[in-house]
């Protein structure tokens, strides 16, 4: 449409997310997002938090299922989507929300943790027990630490899980794939 403006806000929830249907059925959630600018100072030399600007995002279809299901009161998103100024509001139509990173940790359902996700946790090694240190009125001269030893890597970790893979001698290497296996 014409007239329309793209925007990024980033802020924090304000109060609840509604979550209602269109005549259709087609899911719609609205909540407000505070901006808050920050702006300099130059009297006192130092950023300071400016006026709030209270944006009201509308999102539809699967993104406000997932919106009310995820976002509650004093959480840090940021959104995208394109602005309007109707009687001096600002309305952000989104078409995309995320959780801020910066300000919070998010899991994805792949990610989320086995207790969280009602599974049992795998079963971790038991690693050997630490020696307890002497009290501190019966310590003698302080010894450093022992070094500990990097645990080994596998010798053969599959190229999919660049976490765990060795270093790249350039950014080359990263952006085009290897033809050879290592």
């Amino acid at each position: 449409m014409s007239g329309e403006t793209a925007a990024v806000v980033r802020g924090r929830v304000y109060g609840t997310v509604q979550l209602r249907h269109t005549e259709r059925g087609t899911p719609a959630a609205r909540f407000t997002v505070m901006q808050v600018p920050r702006e300099y100072d130059r009297a006192r030399g130092q950023w300071r938090d400016g006026e709030p600007v209270p944006v009201i995002c509308t999102v539809t279809g699967p993104l406000a299922w997932h919106v009310a299901e995820c976002l509650t009161d004093a959480v840090h998103v940021i959104a995208t989507g394109n602005v309007a100024l109707r009687d001096n509001v600002l309305y952000l139509d989104s078409a995309q929300v995320g959780v801020d990173l910066a300000h919070h940790v998010a899991y994805v359902d792949d990610t989320l943790p086995a207790v969280l996700a009602g599974r049992s946790p795998a079963p971790t090694p038991r690693a050997a027990a630490a020696p307890v240190p002497p009290p501190a009125h019966r310590a003698g001269p302080a010894r450093p630490a022992p070094a500990a030893r990097p645990a080994p890597v596998p010798a053969a970790a599959p190229e999919t899980d660049w976490w765990r893979s060795a270093p790249r001698p350039s950014w080359d290497a990263v952006t085009t794939p290897s033809r050879t296996r290592r």
